[in-house]
């Protein structure tokens, strides 16, 4: 290349300079730190950079010790580690052990910095140069998703706590933004202070104190703000002359002195435009004053905050929902059961009477009434026993079964004579595999379960259609089946139809949604599973399985 010809990307040298003075000028535009030290580590450049970063001009820092720039608590390693650099062979290298290092602006803020180092010998002198550069906003955005990437994890595994939950926001709030976190509840003017927390251990007292203070929601108050302006709110310095104006009273006010803040920041606690409280932040004097980034932050933790506030509530009304239906049950088991026993034993009475009678005349209507009387009275009697075995069933417990040898034959053709009254015009018809083995259950259970099944079936299949009832060997069981010749049941619902509770048309009053959940209780306390098989316009079979009677037993099984 001549002379005269140029490299893309250069640029012509600065005329009249010379190579000395270009160079210079490069370094002192440059917007890293660019800091030259001698071998005594005092300060022999300091560029525009580092002016920009530390905050010092060149002028205060030429002739200063480097260490100047650095946190106390690293200045004497950090003296060795610079030594040992000059007198080794390594001309560069990077510096820290981790992957940066901890500046000290001139107003006493530290921050991460990345840097290298490197040396050349010039007229018997070592001369050390350090470029670095401020990474603390990046430092701080890896900081701040990870822990809060921490937090949700950890209050979505405390989210159905709900006083673990506060505890867990207020702990995790000091951990990484505040001295102090206040959680407030509730939408003004019902508000209330549940929760106290600080990163000193010691301050436990004083905690306890701010908690126990009973708030009056129309006089001042920290989150008063935040709350009633559903707002983030930021106070970055907070002086002595404004707590007066926090306070309730005089007691409040040395409640707040007590907690030395700084610097606070409030955010609202809202969950799809429904306020559940606030987070008060709050930095005294060990921490710096909170800026809008940091309450960039503090509305990222108040939202994972809120929804597991929210998640943690509508646990509890769940659960005191269900604590509520369950007494209603036991109110239903315990004062219906003797009048409904009443109904039948009186209803059974009247029916020997009217045989032994004689009446001739009135005999077939009785007959019709009492019938249907009895028929009604005993179906409140098995949806009292369904509604207590779903309450059992909700509360983990395994549904009671009295286990013994039992003929698969016998309880099917059981299960169909008993079905046979409700049948009217459908087909009800039975298929036995040759030489069924017994099984082991429970026969009224198992006989529960037929009849919902085949019940269900018969309510779903239309006029002239057919009901099949059978068993077979599969697997070293013996599994039942009812199919029909219904209208089948949708791919999207027949995940919902063992839930308790569901029923595929809400407006059907012909039951509680409880015996497909119930018929699955039994059988899986069989040790056997139940299962479905449908298409929309081909029917549904329902498939139940039950264990073989051992050989020993099976010799004792009664007779088909």
């Amino acid at each position: 290349m001549d002379r005269g010809e140029h490299m893309p990307g250069m640029q012509d040298e600065p005329k009249g300079a010379s190579p000395e003075a270009w160079i210079a000028e490069i370094i002192a535009g440059a917007s890293d730190a660019i800091i030259s030290t001698n071998d005594a580590q005092l300060i022999t450049l300091f560029n525009t950079g580092a002016e920009k970063i530390f905050g010092y001009t060149a002028a205060e820092m030429l002739g200063q010790p480097l260490e100047l720039l650095l946190p106390e608590r690293f200045r004497l390693i950090h003296r060795r580690l610079m030594r040992q650099f000059a007198q080794g062979r390594i001309t560069a290298r990077r510096m820290g052990e981790r992957r940066h290092i901890v500046g000290l602006r001139k107003g006493g803020e530290e921050f991460s910095a990345e840097a290298s180092i490197s040396k050349i010998e010039l007229e018997g002198e070592h001369i050390l140069t350090v470029i670095l550069r401020d990474i603390s906003e990046q430092w701080r955005r890896e900081e701040e998703q990870h822990f809060l990437m921490n937090a949700g994890a950890l209050l979505s595994a405390t989210s159905l706590d709900y006083d673990r939950t506060l505890s867990r926001v207020a702990q995790l709030a000091t951990e990484s933004l505040a001295d102090w976190c206040l959680v407030y509840l509730g939408d003004p003017p019902r508000v209330r202070l549940v929760e106290v927390a600080h990163r000193d251990p010691d301050k436990r007292e004083v905690a306890a104190s701010m908690r126990g203070f009973t708030l009056d929601a129309s006089q001042p108050y920290l989150a008063r703000q935040t709350m009633e302006g559903r707002q983030p709110v930021l106070v970055s310095d907070v002086s002595s002359d404004m707590l007066p104006g926090m306070a309730q009273n005089s007691e409040h006010l040395q409640l707040l002195r007590r907690l030395a803040p700084r610097s606070l920041m409030g955010v609202p606690l809202v969950v799809n435009d429904q306020m559940l409280g606030a987070l008060m932040f709050i930095a005294s004097a060990s921490r710096r004053p909170y800026t809008p980034r940091d309450l960039q932050f503090a509305a990222q933790l108040g939202r994972l905050a809120s929804l597991a506030l929210e998640n943690a509530r509508l646990y509890q009304s769940a659960r005191r929902s269900t604590e509520a239906r369950d007494v209603v049950l036991g109110i239903v088991a315990h004062d219906l059961r003797n009048p409904l026993n009443t109904i039948l034993m009186v209803t059974h009475l009247l029916q020997i009477t009217v045989e032994r009678s004689g009446w001739t005349r009135p005999t077939e209507n009785l007959d019709k009434w009492l019938n249907s009387l009895s028929s009604s009275a005993q179906r409140m009697n098995r949806l009292i026993e369904d509604l207590l075995d779903v309450s059992r069933l909700e509360a983990g417990q395994t549904l009671s079964v009295r286990m013994s040898v039992q003929s698969a034959r016998a309880l099917l053709e059981e299960a169909l004579e008993a079905s046979l009254p409700q049948a009217g015009t459908l087909h009800l018809t039975l298929e036995l595999a040759e030489d069924l083995p017994p099984v082991l259950g429970d026969r009224d259970r198992l006989l529960q379960v037929f009849s919902n099944l085949v019940g269900n079936a018969l309510k779903f299949t239309p006029p002239g259609g057919r009901v099949r009832l059978g068993a077979r060997v599969e697997g070293g069981q013996v599994e039942f089946f009812v199919a029909d010749t219904g209208p089948g049941i949708p791919p999207e619902a027949r995940a919902h139809l063992f839930e308790r509770f569901w029923q595929l048309h809400r407006d059907d009053r012909r039951g509680a949604g409880l015996g497909l959940s119930i018929s699955k209780g039994i059988i899986e306390a069989h040790g056997g599973r139940i299962r479905v098989e449908s298409e929309p316009g081909q029917g549904s079979t329902f498939f139940f399985s039950v264990p073989i009677a051992s050989g020993d037993a099976s010799a004792k099984a009664p007779a088909s």
